[in-house]
């Protein structure tokens, strides 16, 4: 990029490389909160699955509902 009498023309070259410098880690920031989000989603089915076979939260229909035959409004 030069013009001849310049030399290499710094007020166009700067812009382009701080907007380079810029970018990567905005690009970065993107990928790593993607990867975060993902993470999250997997951990939070992953507990949503342990904690469904959990035997304490399981219901039991051996124990009948007491209120089942009530009047009440």
């Amino acid at each position: 990029m030069s013009d001849g009498e310049n030399g290499w023309r710094p007020w166009f070259t700067v812009p382009r490389i701080v907007g380079g410098v810029i970018a990567i880690p905005v690009v970065a920031g993107f990928v790593a909160l993607g990867a975060t989000v993902l993470e999250a989603r997997s951990l939070r089915e992953l507990v949503r699955e342990t904690w469904s076979r959990l035997p304490s939260r399981r219901t039991t229909t051996s124990v009948p509902d007491e209120h089942a035959d009530s009047d009440a409004a």
